[in-house]
């Protein structure tokens, strides 16, 4: 059944059929394109054949170009992988973004870190979705990128058309419109300062950049918009805001270059040497991105078959890390412990669970798999310490599957604390009524064992 907002299929259909846009996907995952082939023929009911699929950057961006620089331009939607065969997109999306800034980006991804999204943000993506997705969410996501919903967005979107045509005068009385809707609206404040910029009021402009900072300490665009009028001018006030937005957008590789650039010419070569090195840790992770997808593939395809040759390669991809670990590599650890339990290694299994906690302290999920390790060592009471410490963090944790309320009990049945064995053994027949071990568990109790 479609549930979807009729609005957003509404909004998708005249963009599609009426103004005869186009849909550019740089992508190499055949279900999502499957799903959005079945979205735009079956949910949507389009019959123009509007969508374009390509594995190669420089094939999209070509297709982009054709679209919207031909005799009679179309707008585009371009969807394309954070990921594309294990190496990052970004300079695809900045090309987009900084040839045509008037093409949409709607980027696809399975996962990503804050400090990614505020990257993908920064380049000037219009909207993010995570895979997997409902049609709703793809109707949805795509709409919102095309078209800006609501009364605020559409002002600003009219505003920002004015800035380009240079007409200042109506972009001022739009910010001051939105502003009344929204007091202190950090985009109505950027576009007053667009405004006074271009008309050559340098100090005005900078006092409603600082004021949409104030109102939204992680905006970014007000930020750069500071960077921007201080360089060439003021080397202190610009390298205080590029330093701010690195706090804020971390992996932005050119700017940790640039601020090492602005140490240079003050003279600060350590500090200059430190940005500059982060410069080239962020290169080389996103390059290594690839190599770390390949091994980690490797790794899953033979874990069933092989936890030794397994093993092997989840411990290649965290010494490839080296000291640069993350939260986002507990999934790593937690498939390496399982990998060294189901060979037998409880002990290593430990340790490796110990070192996770150096980087996530106190992580519930790296603390049950260390109680499943003890257990199988028949270390029951230090299982029932991790299960204990685990259960503080997050008292409902137990409740996440049968088998883990099963887990549980049976350290703690093990531990002669039969009483809260029981009423984990409840909770897992309650989950699973079925649940083999826990009823063979709860009637050996019962009988006294």
């Amino acid at each position: 059944m479609i549930t979807s907002p009729p609005k957003y299929d509404q909004d998708l259909r005249e963009f599609l059929e009426t103004q005869r846009g186009s849909l550019v996907m740089l992508s190499d995952d055949p279900l999502f394109v499957r799903t959005l082939r079945t979205t735009i023929l079956k949910t949507l009911g389009v019959k123009a054949d509007c969508l374009e699929v390509f594995q190669d950057p420089g094939s999209a961006l070509k297709s982009v170009r054709d679209h919207l620089g031909g005799k009679v331009p179309s707008p585009v939607l371009v969807l394309a992988d954070r990921l594309l065969r294990g190496l990052p997109t970004l300079d695809f999306l900045r090309g987009v973004k900084g040839a045509f800034s008037e093409a949409r980006v709607l980027v696809m991804t399975q996962e990503t870190s804050k400090e990614a999204l505020s990257q993908l943000f920064e380049i000037g993506v219009d909207s993010v979705l995570t895979k997997p997705v409902s049609v709703d969410t793809l109707i949805e996501k795509m709409a919102g990128a095309i078209k800006p919903q609501g009364k605020l967005s559409q002002l600003v979107q009219e505003a920002k058309r004015l800035l380009d045509l240079g007409d200042t005068v109506k972009a001022k009385l739009i910010s001051k419109a939105i502003l009344k809707i929204k007091e202190n609206s950090p985009v109505a404040l950027m576009i007053m300062g667009d405004a006074l910029l271009i008309e050559g009021k340098r100090e005005e402009a900078i006092a409603s950049y600082e004021q949409a900072h104030q109102g939204a300490a992680l905006y970014l665009e007000p930020l750069k918009k500071l960077a921007g009028v201080h360089q060439g001018e003021d080397d202190d006030n610009y390298l205080h805001y590029l330093k701010k937005l690195d706090v804020i957008s971390p992996l932005n590789t050119e700017r940790k270059c640039e601020i090492g650039k602005v140490y240079v010419r003050k003279k600060e070569m350590d500090k200059a040497d430190a940005y500059f090195g982060e410069a080239i840790a962020n290169a080389q992770r996103e390059a290594s991105s690839y190599v770390e997808q390949v091994v980690a593939g490797i790794a899953e395809s033979v874990a069933e078959a092989s936890p030794a040759m397994a093993e092997k390669y989840y411990v290649k991809i965290l010494d490839m890390k080296g000291d640069n670990l993350t939260k986002e590599d507990m999934a790593t650890f937690n498939r390496l412990g399982i990998a060294l339990r189901q060979q037998g290694k409880w002990k290593e299994a430990i340790e490796n669970y110990k070192k996770a906690l150096t980087v996530v302290p106190g992580d519930e999920r790296v603390l049950y798999n260390m109680g499943l390790a003890y257990a199988d060592g028949q270390q029951h009471r230090q299982a029932v310490d991790c299960y204990e410490q685990v259960l503080r963090t997050d008292p409902q944790f137990f409740r996440t599957a049968a088998v883990v309320a099963f887990n549980i009990a049976s350290a703690y049945h093990l531990c002669k604390h039969v009483e809260a064995a029981k009423e984990f053994l409840k909770v897992a027949l309650e989950i699973d009524p079925h649940h083999h071990g826990s009823k063979r568990l709860l009637a050996k109790i019962k009988a006294g064992g």
